[in-house]
């Protein structure tokens, strides 16, 4: 296979990169003026840095770089900071993410050994003062996060990196095979990659990762779904708000794109003859769609109240209670209890289940799973979850539950037994970075 040599792989890739942002900045800088103040921490994306945090950088203790670029990989950096600092609590982290909102969900983590900025932007100035400037003892890069000259510098000045929580769709996994002769020389940069099944190692493998260093250590994301809720016990309080406190049955649809929503409502007016006691509670994924998805349910037969609204309305029993607020919905699992997943019979990809799994929820889902086909594939395996492949496959499932408690009841439970099987990948990658980190600082002192 022809390999280009890396100095004209470096110099195609920093004149394609200034290329291609040069046609693109305005788009992104509305985006940016969007969702903050444009000058608002604008250095930081250029490497540079407020006075506070070069003070921080001073001391002869270099930090580890932890970059997570958005609020799920964030959260999964919540999970890897927690166990770092469970066995070294004197570690110096340094967290870079790319969104505003990535940067609010790792607020929490701040402390006096603990510093949040924007990632650079992957000029070659711009990684060059950032390096100079942070000094990291490793760069631990929180699923697929590969930006070349973050990678080349941080292999100039000889800090490792290690990628964690790593997979691979076959989407991706095309992607860099059609494009392995100037992707691959980037992926041979990596130094330790943690992936979270056998099915990830063989399509890293194939993509041109380095084989021999690719380690199944499992998906955090479980570890994600343990930490604490936001807000405990608010499913509850809501479902008192609403008067669903006298035995019934509650059916979730989670995170649900365009066209489930209705769907739901449909399968719910149908077996409400028969099952009285049933009610729907709505979590749309966008919460934007609020006016359409009312517009869609007008005609279906069934009272509708607004979460926001809620507290006005009283505790009146609505058959369809929609949920037009915000970062509630981890909250909300333990009040179901069934659970569909959203984006899996309309949309495709589908969302995370588990939350659901982690309380105990009967969980079941249409299709498309996509994005989760592995976690798909260990609670198919427990029959922890069902998987509807139509709308009406949909309501015979739904159907089967609501006439059988006991069954519900044990479809959730073999999913939480799943859930809890599968933790510890959080504390497994810490006991790893910890050696790495241990070896960095020893180098370092010599």
């Amino acid at each position: 296979m022809t390999t280009i040599p890396e100095p004209l792989l470096k110099i195609g890739y920093n004149v394609l990169f200034t290329a291609g942002f040069a046609l693109t900045w305005p788009y992104f800088t509305y985006l940016i003026w969007r969702r903050q103040p444009f000058w608002e921490r604008l250095g930081e994306r250029l490497g540079h840095y407020p006075k506070e945090l070069k003070e921080w950088l001073k001391d002869p203790r270099r930090p580890v770089w932890i970059h997570a670029v958005s609020v799920g990989e964030m959260l999964l950096a919540r999970v890897l900071v927690r166990e770092l600092r469970a066995q070294r609590p004197d570690l110096r982290i340094l967290l870079t993410t790319g969104t505003p909102t990535g940067r609010k969900v790792g607020q929490p983590l701040l402390d006096e050994k603990t510093r949040l900025v924007y990632v650079p932007t992957d000029f070659y100035y711009s990684m060059l003062r950032a390096f100079r400037r942070i000094n990291p003892s490793v760069l631990i890069l929180v699923e697929n996060e590969i930006w070349p000259n973050m990678l080349w510098r941080a292999k100039k000045m000889g800090v490792e990196i290690l990628l964690v929580n790593s997979r691979l769709s076959r989407r991706n996994r095309r992607l860099f095979r059609m494009a392995r002769t100037f992707v691959r020389p980037v992926l041979q940069l990596f130094d330790w990659i943690g992936v979270q099944s056998p099915e990830d190692m063989r399509r890293f493998a194939i993509a041109g990762f380095p084989e021999k260093r690719l380690h199944l250590m499992g998906s955090m994301k479980y570890d994600v779904a343990a930490l604490a809720a936001d807000h405990p016990g608010k499913g509850v309080e809501l479902r008192k708000l609403a008067g669903w406190d006298q035995g019934q049955v509650i059916l979730l649809g989670g995170s649900t794109h365009p066209g489930e929503e209705k769907i739901l409502a449909d399968i719910v007016n149908e077996l409400k003859g028969r099952y009285s006691q049933l009610r729907l509670m709505l979590v749309p994924r966008h919460v934007e769609r609020t006016d359409s998805i009312l517009g869609e349910l007008e005609g279906v037969g069934l009272r509708v109240v607004r979460r926001s609204r809620l507290e006005r309305e009283g505790k009146t029993d609505p058959d369809i209670l929609l949920v037009d607020t915000t970062g509630e919905l981890r909250d909300l699992y333990p009040t179901a209890d069934v659970v569909f997943i959203g984006k899996t019979l309309t949309g495709t990809g589908g969302q995370n289940f588990l939350e659901a799994a982690r309380h105990g929820r009967a969980i079941v889902a249409g299709p498309h799973m996509e994005n989760f086909m592995p976690l798909r594939r260990e609670f198919e395996e427990k029959r922890a979850i069902l998987i509807a492949g139509s709308a009406e496959d949909l309501r015979v499932d739904l159907e089967g539950l609501l006439s059988i408690k006991k069954g519900r009841e044990e479809l959730g439970q073999r999913a939480v037994d799943c859930f809890q099987e599968h933790l510890g990948a959080g504390a497994r990658c810490a006991a790893v970075l910890l050696e790495k980190i241990a070896q960095s600082e020893k180098r370092g002192s010599r």
